[in-house]
């Protein structure tokens, strides 16, 4: 994790079994940031004022125990204010199948704030905090969930005033090879104390939500130049974008003296990043030009999701369980490990990998892409040692991948339930939750018919997975991100 980052691009699109929480926004105080800038908003003065500069995050892990230490830099120059906040936290993890729940406390803390001439500290024994999470691992996505409450005491004066702000928290958040997306919720009660002169003590109330959010969209570009060995194709653009937006109730001041009414409001803010562009191969198949599923056919080939070398790749034949397998890991970046070829690299007494089914050995095509998503549990063999590879695949299954990978069969109803298809009772029972999940969800199309157990095309498998890609990329994000800030 770099020094001054607390966003990471590469370990977002990591797809391995998290070990850890993704941690996406920075912390726990409601900030957002981008390569250079953090900027959270406090209310302790009565006032909503947004700070920004550096936070610097360093991370630990050993075992089943992870440790953390943000440390805030912060300003507002027309405020004449200025914030250095140190905060060291451990975590300890507790893995269970593809689950994993973490507990987080605090182990030490130090803020100081100045405003003019005003001077406000919290140390360890003035901030109590502590935080549950929990992970959910599909074979394709991370799901997370967290809670967390907190009493922070800024002492001022010397202690002749005092500053607590009560904090509620939550978290939801998810991380897929097309996006990921992170919103936090924060409610705080703010009480001021005045030792000296009771009548000058107030109460506010603020709320406040934070979301990050990175996505990756692909697009096609045309080359202008007509005397050019390749006519366009397509590229890649990673780029995150971080919101805040905030409401609050608090007392009305002039200079320092409290006025009848209330201090009412809202607002936001946004730090985006620079985009990361990475242009994509280009294919050599010519058999798809003019088809109504081409963009689709050549962007998976540009991520060798399809052969990248072959000039006809046939869109209207079938295609192989191998082939989507391959298919599958490839267009989601499901890293794939190979065994190791160079036996004198190998360790001493380490035995040799054997082939999980009897019938794809190390030699096939889709060796290791069918490894890989046997071992991820997207897809699975046909009985008796054997996967098949080289036999077609359905539209049923084909569908039953995809909504396995995602783990949303179970939002299909419970009782009896028709797809809406007309030819519904040919669905076979394995796969109805997933073909009604993949409906509502709109990665399959609302036609009268499905055809559920009819060998599924190039061009219509080519369609299906950019429809899920689509899905991945704004529809999901949508429900983590702007269902919870527009309510």
């Amino acid at each position: 994790m770099k020094k001054h980052i607390a966003f990471f691009l590469a370990l977002i699109l990591l797809l391995s079994p998290m070990t850890s929480f993704a941690i996406n926004i920075p912390g726990y105080e409601g900030g957002i940031q981008n390569e250079s800038i953090y900027k959270e908003v406090i209310f302790v003065t009565g006032e909503p004022i947004v700070l920004e500069g550096t936070l610097e995050i360093k991370t630990k892990e050993k075992n089943d125990t992870i440790t953390e230490q943000y440390t805030y830099k912060l300003s507002n120059i027309a405020k004449d204010a200025k914030l250095s906040r140190t905060i060291k936290l451990s975590e300890k993890l507790d893995t269970k199948g593809n689950q994993t729940t973490s507990k987080k406390t605090l182990d030490g803390y130090k803020e100081t704030l100045t405003i003019g001439k005003k001077k406000y500290e919290v140390k360890d024994e003035n901030y109590q905090w502590n935080q549950g999470m929990v992970v959910h691992n599909t074979p394709l996505v991370g799901y997370h969930a967290g809670d967390w409450s907190a009493r922070k005491t800024y002492i001022v004066d010397k202690g002749k005033e005092s500053i607590t702000v009560q904090t509620v928290g939550n978290l939801v958040g998810y991380d897929s090879p097309w996006s990921a997306t992170e919103t936090q919720t924060l409610d705080y009660t703010i009480n001021y104390e005045n030792k000296i002169d009771k009548k000058r003590n107030w109460e506010g109330t603020a709320s406040l939500e934070a979301s990050y959010n990175m996505t990756k969209d692909y697009e096609y570009v045309d080359n202008v130049p007509n005397q050019i060995s390749f006519k366009g194709g397509f590229l890649l653009t990673e780029k995150q974008d971080n919101v805040l937006k905030y409401s609050y109730d608090l007392p009305r001041f002039k200079e320092e003296t409290m006025l009848n009414g209330r201090n009412t409001g809202k607002d936001s803010f946004s730090i985006d990043t620079n985009p990361i562009i990475t242009r994509l191969n280009i294919p050599a198949v010519r058999d798809v030009l003019g088809l109504p599923n081409e963009k689709d056919m050549l962007l998976l080939a540009s991520m060798e999701a399809l052969p990248l070398g072959s000039t006809y790749l046939g869109p209207s034949s079938s295609m192989s369980r191998g082939d989507f397998a391959r298919a599958i890991v490839n267009s989601m970046n499901i890293p794939v490990e190979k065994e190791e070829e160079n036996t004198k690299k190998k360790k001493k007494n380490q035995e040799e990998k054997l082939p999980t089914y009897i019938d794809v050995g190390k030699n096939h095509r889709n060796y290791d892409y069918i490894e890989t998503v046997t071992k991820r549990g997207i897809m699975e063999g046909v009985g008796r040692g054997k996967f098949e590879p080289d036999k077609y695949l359905t539209r049923a299954e084909a569908t039953t991948i995809l909504i396995r990978m995602l783990g949303f069969q179970n939002l299909a109803p419970i009782k009896n339930y028709s797809t809406g298809y007309k030819d519904n009772g040919s669905i076979p029972a394995w796969a109805k939750d997933h073909v009604y999940v993949a409906k509502m969800l709109g990665i399959i199309e609302k036609d009268p018919y499905f055809y559920p157990n009819r060998d599924i095309t190039k061009a219509e498998a080519s369609e299906l997975i950019v429809n899920f890609i689509n899905y991945l990329q704004k529809n999901l994000k949508y429900d983590y991100r702007e269902n919870i800030l527009n309510n």
